[in-house]
């Protein structure tokens, strides 16, 4: 039998967002045949937990900040020296901050690394510089993204969309069993938006929606918690938003949650909202889709791309409240037309972005990376 060859992700922080759920899930589906799984994790935290959990070997670094020169620099002698005892044939680095560390720790080993980019990054020196440290490929969440790179780093870029994994979507709990964890009403059509809380990603859009659509029987829950630090006075401006628009009984703040939950919440939701103001890709929209939820959201660039306008959802253009409430109102008003959209939701979800897709094309860049350098 070959034996799998070592890889090892490299993540800037401890904690679980997005890009890093991404990670979880496509190294839960990497085939271990084929790749040993690692993850140098830059800062320690419970993400460590998580990816122990699903058998990847994490190797913690010590924490610092990037302008730490000289800890930048141990770091990534720290990288070199786990490349050459664990025989690391390729480096991920996941985000554009990781690939100072993968990039270049890549470069003094002498192996390849790619790397995920999950935005488009302002000009700027410090910009300039990390798109200078030499890469293997990139791999775009998104068109917007994949132009960005190309032409800017020596390397092929590919278009990555995210994925989901709905084995692992479907182990939710029950509405039943929600209803006693979070106290939410019974029979009440719970309407869900799902995301860390920073105002670009539209909780207050949300709740304006929820307090102009009177009667339906209608429960709010707002699904997330400020993370890496950021905008932590939020949550409770919304809060205080909820109480001004008379929603004080109508919406329920769930914080962080266990991943199985929120795909409890989706699940039993009626729709889901996403007035997200700029999104590279959604990754609340394509759970809530591949569960079969239809959404509406506001038509930024991920969210367009999974959900389909009037087949598997509602689309609206960017910042328009008046859209979003009329969309939810019409939602409500046509109950069958709305389990329609959500059943076509759970097919062109799962088809277009299933886990199993984004894994092959991944396993694919690393093959090349690796021949390319003369590893295999």
């Amino acid at each position: 039998m070959k034996t799998p060859i070592p890889i090892a992700w490299i993540s800037c922080v401890g904690e679980k967002g997005g890009a890093e759920t991404l990670m979880i899930e496509c190294l839960r589906a990497l085939d271990r045949d084929a790749f040993e799984p690692h993850v140098i994790q830059l800062r320690p935290g419970p993400l460590e937990g998580m990816l122990r959990d699903i058998g990847v070997r994490v190797h913690v670094l010590a924490e610092h900040r990037m302008r730490q020169v000289g800890k930048v620099a141990g770091a990534i002698a720290a990288i070199r020296r786990l490349v050459q005892s664990e025989k690391l044939a390729l480096l991920h680095s996941n985000g554009f901050r990781a690939h100072v560390y993968g990039g270049i720790g890549a470069a003094v080993s002498g192996i390849p690394e790619v790397w995920t980019t999950h935005t488009v990054e302002r000009a700027g020196l410090s910009t300039s510089a990390i798109l200078a440290i030499p890469t293997d490929g990139v791999l775009a969440n998104c068109p917007r993204t994949a132009e960005f790179f190309k032409g800017r780093v020596n390397a092929p870029v590919e278009l990555v969309w995210p994925a989901v994994n709905p084995d692992v979507l479907e182990r939710a709990p029950s509405r039943e069993q929600l209803v006693l964890t979070y106290g939410l009403p019974p029979s009440a059509r719970w309407v869900s938006i799902g995301g860390r809380l920073q105002r670009y990603k539209g909780q207050a859009e949300f709740l304006q929606a929820l307090a102009a659509v009177r009667g339906g029987n209608l429960h709010g829950v707002v699904i997330g918690g400020s993370l890496f630090g950021q905008e932590s006075d939020y949550q409770r401006e919304l809060r205080e938003l909820a109480v001004a628009l008379g929603l004080r009984e109508r919406v329920t703040f769930t914080g962080f949650i266990p991943d199985a939950d929120v795909a409890g919440l989706f699940k039993a939701s009626y729709v889901t909202l996403h007035p997200a103001h700029d999104e590279d890709f959604g990754l609340a929209v394509a759970e809530a889709q591949a569960l079969g939820v239809a959404t509406i959201a506001f038509a930024a660039v991920g969210p367009a791309a999974i959900v389909v306008d009037g087949e598997t959802g509602w689309l609206v253009p960017v910042g328009d409240q008046g859209g979003l409430n009329r969309c939810l109102g019409e939602a409500l008003v046509n109950s069958d037309e709305t389990a329609r959209r959500g059943g076509n939701a759970r097919e062109s979800c799962r088809r277009r972005f299933g886990i199993q897709e984004h894994v092959r094309k991944t396993m694919d860049i690393y093959r090349r990376a690796i021949l390319g350098k003369g590893r295999i």
